[in-house]
């Protein structure tokens, strides 16, 4: 008894001595280590007794944002930072919103600018938030969001800017109260590249249904080429605001096209329709094939040429350029346009439709090719219901062969040279997606797309 005493004695105080030493452990600071590399985030930080996973001791990665910085990744190509003061206010809000994320929330939105993130966008809607990389606008509160909207103001003109909110928040929002699965304001996506802190190479994309602009920042150099804006319904009105998203795209290339004389208008139109018969929907997440070495060439000599139209024709056609050129902010809009203006008379326009006189409420293409410009439009009929017919738009804008020039091209410098499926012209775009299987397209042109069907313009239409 005597014995079993003081081992019962022993024993409860080997486990008090065991839990008091558990409860005053010494904590040790640890360091998130994101992109792997052994160090830790010194801003990304918290203090435990055990490490926890994807932590360590060693916080002396100043680069560490969670994704991988052009720091991290050593991405080609980079130069410094910009002495030009409107790019430095560009940098510094760009900082003031990174800064706002938390670790996680910049983890999951940053990686390099050679990433395949950077050449990854789509036209679909982002179903439950969950079809893109990045982050969402559903994951922001306010004020981060205001902040990113900022950044956003600075690099659009007011007109860019107001079309983009035209986009996200009137008309996706009117289709929000239809499907808010499908169609939300806030399931945009956002994905940041490079480091805007130490490197003067650094970007991001704003990424959803209707709306993909890829932004770049590479030394003096701006652009937000490519872009994909649509709408639908692209005229309407939502909690008492009423929009029409493209009514200078619209309505210019109406005047232009009504004021073609009987020659021109022989060059510039095609009379070809295009019906689509359109296969399975790409897959979000597939890379743009056409940025780099994409050959453009095949589109120059097809419509109707600027050295052969009238003074009055050109100067009508100059109009509708400006409106997608000038979707970005001033200054950096001009120095694009000093390219295109280089080149002016190598420009061709080409115009599709099926009917006799084209309105704002029937179906049109129309097209415009410049080595420094691409630009496409295309009316349809409306698929959310209850709209009226041809009140969906698609756009797209890029800078052919991403040439090197004073405004950059197509991602700039950082394009890569391997083409993989997925779309571009418009015309892919609508064979690859299964929610235009319906609708007539109009397009005068063939491509051969990546399971190896070709689709032909031709005028039968369903």
């Amino acid at each position: 008894m005597k014995y079993s005493s003081i081992f019962f004695l022993i024993f409860i105080g080997a486990v008090f001595f065991s839990c008091e030493s558990s409860d005053n452990c010494t904590e040790t600071t640890w360091y998130e280590d994101a992109d792997n590399d052994g160090l830790g985030n010194p801003s990304a930080l918290q203090d435990a007794c055990e490490q926890p996973e994807g932590y360590v001791d060693n916080g002396n990665d100043t680069d560490d944002n969670g994704g991988g910085t052009s720091s991290d990744c050593d991405t080609p190509s980079e130069v410094a930072q910009s002495t030009n003061t409107e790019i430095e206010t560009m940098r510094q809000a760009m900082l003031s919103f990174r800064n706002s994320l938390s670790s996680s929330l910049l983890s999951e939105a940053s990686t390099c600018l050679d990433d395949d993130r950077f050449y990854t966008w789509h036209n679909t809607p982002n179903s439950n938030g969950t079809q893109r990389d990045g982050i969402i606008y559903g994951d922001l509160s306010d004020e981060q969001l205001d902040l990113f909207k900022s950044v956003l103001q600075l690099f659009l003109s007011d007109a860019g800017y107001q079309k983009v909110d035209e986009i996200t928040m009137l008309a996706e929002g009117l289709l929000n109260t239809q499907n808010s699965s499908a169609w939300n304001p806030d399931y945009y996506s956002i994905d940041m590249f490079g480091d805007p802190d130490n490197s003067g190479s650094w970007g991001f994309q704003l990424d959803g249904h209707h709306l993909a602009i890829n932004f770049l920042v590479h030394g003096d150099v701006v652009s937000i080429v490519p872009a994909f804006l649509g709408g639908e319904p692209a005229v309407s009105s939502f909690n008492g605001t009423d929009f029409d998203i493209f009514k200078e795209e619209r309505d210019l290339a109406l005047t232009l096209y009504n004021g073609l004389t009987s020659s021109e208008s022989t060059s510039a139109v095609s009379n070809n329709s295009h019906s689509m018969e359109v296969g399975p929907a790409g897959t979000p997440g597939d890379v743009d094939p056409y940025r780099g070495d994409y050959d453009y060439s095949g589109f120059s000599g097809t419509g109707l040429k600027y050295s052969d139209m009238s003074t009055d024709t050109q100067a009508k056609l100059i109009l509708v350029m400006q409106e997608y050129v000038y979707t970005m902010e001033t200054t950096f809009a001009d120095a694009w346009w000093t390219d295109i203006m280089a080149n002016i008379d190598d420009t061709y326009f080409v115009w599709i439709d099926e009917v006799d006189s084209p309105s704002a409420i029937t179906p049109f293409y129309y097209r415009i090719y410049n080595p420094y410009l691409w630009v496409e439009y295309n009316s349809e009929n409306a698929l959310g219901g209850g709209d009226a017919d041809y009140n969906h738009v698609h756009t797209i804008t890029r800078i052919p062969n991403n040439p090197s020039t004073t405004s950059g091209g197509d991602y700039g410098v950082f394009a890569q040279m391997i083409n993989k499926g997925d779309v571009k012209t418009l015309y892919e775009h609508y064979a690859m997606a299964d929610h235009h299987k319906a609708s007539e397209m109009l397009f005068d042109y063939t491509v051969k797309l990546a399971h190896g069907h070709s689709h032909h313009s031709h005028t039968h239409v369903h």
